[in-house]
C-alpha cells in the first residue's frame, strides 16, 4: 500500500516518470500492481502527454487481467484525440464497448472534441444521437465544444443555433460560451456584432474574462480603431481586470498598424507601471513597428537597449531589425549586423538570408547578393522558393537575362515556381524586349 501511495504521490505531483519507473520495479520485484495502481498510472500518463505510454500500461492492465473501467478507457481516448489521433480513439471506444463497459459523459465529451478538431461533423452527429439514446444529455462542457468548434470554422449560424439549444436545455452559457463568439465576430471584422453580445453578456450577469477583452481589444486594433480598444482597457480596469502582457502586445501592435509606433513605444516603457514585463513577441512586435514606421534609431536604440539588459533576444528580432535597416538603404550598417549573428549565438536563418540578399539587389549588388546565395547552401541552409524570386527579380531590374535564366532553370528543376512579382518583371521584359530570343527560348522552348 506504501509504495502505491509513492506512486500516487509522483502522478499528483506530475512527476509521472518516476511514477513509471518505481511501478516497473514494483513488478520486477515480484509485487504485482493492483487495479487502482494502473489507473492512477495510466490517467498521470494521459494527462502529461505520454498517451501511447498509457496504452501499454493499459495493456498490461489487461494482461493482469485487471479489468479498465470507463474512467481509465476515457482518460487514453482523451489523450488519443489531443495527440490527434481520433481514429484510434474511435477503435478504443468500440474496444471497450464489445467489453461491456458502459461509455459515460466524459467518454463521449472528449470524442466528440476530437472529431469537431478535424471537422467530421457527421460522426458527431451520430455520437450525439447514441449519446441521447443512451439516456444522456450533453452537458455545457460538451456544447461549448461544438460552438467553439462551429465559430473557429466560421460557422456562426451553427454556432448560435447551439447556444438557443443550450438556453432551451437549461444550460447557461458561461464566459467560455460567449467568448468562442466573441473571437469569430473579430476576426470576421464584424466589431458592432462583438461588441453586442460583450454588452449581452455583461447585462445577464456573465462577467467577461481577460480573454475577452484582450479579443475584442485586438479586434478594434485590426480596424485600426485605437480609441475604442483603449476605451476597453480602461473598462478591464474598472471591473479589477490587470492586462497581460498579451493584451499589452495586441495594444502595442495596433498602436503600430495604425501609423502610431511613438505612441506604441511609450506604452511599451509604461508596461512594466502595470506589473507586466514585455516577452519576447512584445519585443518583436514593438521593433517591426519602428522599422515600418520609418523610426529605424529608436529601433535600434531600442534592440541595444535590450541586448545592454541581458534579454534573450532570437533571430526573428534581429531579421526584423535587419529588414528595416536593408527598407533604409543603409546596406554597410544590414550587413554589419548580418556579420554579427554567428557571434551572438543565432542560427541565420532562411529568412534572414532572404532579406539581406533582396537588400543587395535593391542597390544593384548582384555579386554579392550571389555570393551570399552560394553561401547560405554551403552552410545547410538551402534556399527556398522566396529566395530564388528575390534574386532573380534583382538580375532582372538590371537586365540581367543570361544569370535570370540560369537561376529561373534552377527553380524549375528544384520543384520551385516564380511568383506574381517575378511573372510580371518577365512579362514587362517580354513586352519591352520583343526581339530577345533568348528568354523567349526559356519560356517557349521547341518541342
Amino acid at each position: 500500500m506504501t509504495l502505491t501511495t509513492l506512486i500516487n504521490g509522483f502522478c499528483v505531483q506530475g512527476d509521472v516518470s518516476q511514477a513509471v519507473v518505481l511501478a516497473d520495479h514494483m513488478e520486477k520485484m515480484g509485487y504485482p500492481l493492483d487495479v487502482y495502481t494502473y489507473g492512477v498510472l495510466v490517467n498521470g500518463l494521459c494527462k502529461t502527454g505520454d498517451t501511447l505510454v498509457a496504452v501499454r500500461w493499459l495493456r498490461k492492465m489487461e494482461e493482469r487481467n485487471w479489468k479498465p473501467n470507463v474512467v481509465v478507457y476515457s482518460s487514453v481516448m482523451d489523450g488519443l484525440c489531443k495527440d490527434g489521433l481520433v481514429y484510434e480513439a474511435l477503435n478504443l471506444f468500440s474496444e471497450m464497448n464489445g467489453k461491456g463497459v458502459l461509455p459515460n459523459l466524459v467518454t463521449y465529451t472528449c470524442l466528440i472534441q476530437g472529431l469537431c478538431n478535424f471537422g467530421r461533423w457527421k460522426e458527431v452527429g451520430c455520437l450525439l444521437d447514441e449519446m441521447t439514446k443512451m439516456g444522456m444529455m450533453p452537458d455545457l462542457q460538451t456544447l461549448n465544444i461544438l460552438v467553439d468548434s462551429f465559430c473557429k470554422e466560421g460557422k456562426v449560424m451553427q454556432a448560435k443555433s447551439v447556444i438557443g439549444f443550450m438556453i432551451i436545455m437549461g444550460e447557461v452559457p458561461d464566459v467560455f460560451t460567449y467568448n468562442s463568439l466573441i473571437h469569430v465576430y473579430c476576426l470576421q471584422n464584424q466589431m458592432n456584432k462583438a461588441m453586442r453580445v460583450f454588452n449581452f453578456m455583461v447585462s445577464g450577469g456573465c462577467l467577461p474574462d481577460i480573454v475577452v477583452f484582450t479579443s475584442l481589444i485586438h479586434g478594434w486594433c485590426k480596424n485600426k480603431n485605437i480609441n475604442k480598444a483603449m476605451y476597453l482597457l480602461e473598462e478591464m480596469g474598472k471591473m479589477g481586470f490587470v492586462p497581460d502582457v498579451v493584451t499589452w502586445t495586441t495594444l502595442i501592435g495596433g498602436f503600430c498598424e495604425a501609423g502610431r509606433p511613438l505612441a506604441a513605444k511609450e506604452l511599451f516603457f509604461n508596461m512594466h507601471k502595470h506589473g507586466q514585463v514585455p516577452n519576447i513577441q512584445t519585443c518583436s512586435v514593438m521593433v517591426d513597428g519602428l522599422c515600418k514606421g520609418n523610426f529605424l534609431s529608436e529601433a535600434v536604440a531600442l534592440v541595444e537597449a535590450m541586448e545592454k539588459s541581458n534579454l534573450d533576444l532570437n533571430i526573428v528580432i534581429y531579421t526584423i531589425l535587419l529588414d528595416g535597416i536593408c527598407s533604409a538603404g543603409k546596406l554597410n550598417a544590414a550587413w554589419e549586423l548580418f556579420s554579427s549573428l554567428p557571434a551572438k549565438g543565432l542560427q541565420i536563418n532562411i529568412y534572414t538570408y532572404t532579406i539581406m540578399i533582396k537588400g543587395f539587389c535593391k542597390q544593384g549588388l548582384l555579386d554579392k547578393a550571389e555570393d551570399l546565395l552560394m553561401n547560405m547552401e554551403e552552410n545547410g541552409c538551402l534556399p527556398n522558393n522566396c529566395t530564388y524570386n528575390v534574386f532573380v527579380q534583382g538580375l532582372l531590374t538590371k537586365k540581367e537575362i543570361a544569370r535570370s535564366i540560369k537561376y529561373l532553370t534552377i527553380m524549375r528543376d528544384n520543384g520551385f515556381s516564380v511568383d506574381a512579382a517575378t511573372t510580371k518583371m518577365i512579362i514587362n521584359y517580354l513586352s519591352t524586349n520583343k526581339g530577345d530570343s533568348e528568354i523567349q527560348e526559356f519560356l517557349f522552348p521547341k518541342r
